[in-house]
């Protein structure tokens, strides 16, 4: 999920100002269960306050390393992120704060900034200047985007000791791991050795997915939207390869401005086309309540009837119940729209993922479990076990994380292959599943599989 920039343009420009953001924002550790609001007491220095959350730790004694979050906590995605950063948390609190004899201490950092609503190029790479020079930072469990993670993968992958890990349970974006066109994705590996893994499945699997969701609706025409950024480009990419495969007419491939006052010229012109559906590769932060208000003004409801309407399909960048709220950014004007997202319904989990579920869903106040925290909870659990079976160094943890295998984990069995994706994997962690709104989001299908030969047409799309 995401923003496509030049990183070395990028990295020059702020540079100088990560540097110093490095060094400010103090902080130290929380002890025995208590949290200091400054100093840098103990070993474990703060990460900078001006992105990240008091430090937190609740185990005995001091904390001997630390780990953080690098999320957007502010805009439509908070919703699913404060209950990712709630599921670390859980997590550590169930294992006493600790990874094998090493007690660890957590911070949550904020990528995004109120002013744009969603993540932000110069927090993330302010943000990833601050983490390689903290010598007690063990890995980074992030980023939500994928434009973020394009940023901060190789500031993390030139870090002192070997590299930083970035492990992810949200980045969907093919190129960052898969042979791309052009220098993707080494250009993100400047060492020439991976840190980055991830537990999403990515997106050229979801565009299968979609495609054949919307084959299966009798849909015989598409038009397709992205909003210029790495994901949203991306799964748009992807999803126009799977549906070309499966006959699907893709009438046009049309960018939009997120901050555009309106979309209504954009749908009319679509509508000239007749689709009988619409994919949009975007995100909940930019604008969706307008956009998706202006799909329905000019083009009728998201689920046709036979006099009217033209279907909506949306990835996981809208995938969650705020979608439908107008606080957050939403509308519910999404009532109809069809949504998919990686996993199987909250209800359909068993094993460890329901011992988790029914154990974190007592910190949410009635809230139901977002998927998210599900697959955030998986790479914490990953992570801890790494540094556990540690020397204590970085690079010692991005092996261990690498040779990883995982049986009944909460996703269910997988391993990593060379670039960081989900290899042999068997259960949720290879599934999708298909929402359809109402007010909030309703499981229509559960546990729905890529087909192999529309993942490789997704695939071929993206890297054309």
């Amino acid at each position: 999920m995401k923003k496509h920039v030049s990183i070395g343009v990028l990295r020059a420009a702020v540079g100088a100002l990560a540097l110093i953001a490095a060094g400010c924002g103090g902080g130290g550790e929380k002890k025995g269960g208590g949290s200091t609001g400054g100093g840098g007491g103990g070993n474990v220095k703060a990460l900078p306050a001006s992105s990240c959350a008091p430090l937190e730790y609740k185990g005995s004694g001091d904390a001997d390393y630390l780990i953080a979050t690098d999320l957007p906590m502010q805009g439509g995605s908070r919703t699913q992120t404060t209950q990712m950063v709630g599921a670390i948390k859980y997590l550590l609190q169930q294992q006493n704060w600790k990874a094998g004899k090493y007690k660890i201490a957590f911070q949550a950092c904020d990528d995004s900034t109120a002013q744009l609503g969603k993540w932000d190029a110069d927090k993330c790479s302010a943000n990833s200047h601050a983490y390689a020079q903290n010598s007690k930072l063990l890995a980074v469990l992030g980023t939500f985007n994928s434009g973020c993670a394009q940023i901060e993968i190789p500031v993390l992958n030139q870090a002192p000791g070997g590299g930083l890990l970035l492990f992810s349970s949200a980045n969907t974006y093919g190129c960052i791991t898969e042979p791309c066109a052009g220098d993707e994705p080494e250009k993100y590996y400047p060492s020439g050795k991976r840190n980055y893994v991830r537990v999403a499945p990515s997106d050229p699997n979801q565009g299968a997915v979609d495609a054949k969701f919307l084959a299966d609706k009798g849909v015989k025409s598409v038009y397709v939207l992205d909003d210029k950024e790495a994901y949203g480009l991306g799964v748009a990419k992807n999803f126009a390869g799977a549906a070309k495969a499966l006959n699907i007419k893709v009438l046009g491939f049309s960018a939009f401005d997120p901050k555009q006052a309106n979309f209504r010229a954009l749908f009319t012109r679509v509508k000239n086309t007749n689709p009988d559906a619409i994919f949009i590769g975007g995100l909940i932060d930019e604008n969706s309540g307008q956009l998706i208000n202006d799909k329905v003004a000019i083009l009728g409801p998201n689920t046709p009837d036979p006099n009217s309407g033209v279907m909506l399909m949306l990835p996981d960048g809208y995938t969650t119940d705020a979608v439908f709220q107008r606080a957050e950014g939403g509308t519910p004007n999404a009532k109809g729209a069809f949504f998919s997202v990686a996993g199987v319904g909250i209800d359909k989990y068993k094993g460890a993922a329901l011992t988790f579920i029914n154990g974190f869903k007592s910190t949410l106040n009635g809230k139901p479990v977002d998927p998210y925290a599900i697959l955030a909870a998986q790479a914490g659990r990953v992570l801890l076990d790494a540094i556990d079976k540690s020397d204590g160094t970085r690079a010692n943890i991005i092996d261990n994380v690498f040779n990883t295998k995982v049986s009944n984990g909460l996703i269910g069995n997988f391993a990593f292959n060379k670039n960081g994706d989900l290899t042999g994997a068997k259960g949720a962690a290879v599934l999708f599943t298909i929402y359809k709104g109402t007010n909030h989001l309703v499981t229509l299908n559960s546990g729905v599989a890529p087909q192999a030969d529309l993942v490789q047409a997704a695939r071929k799309e993206a890297a054309g």
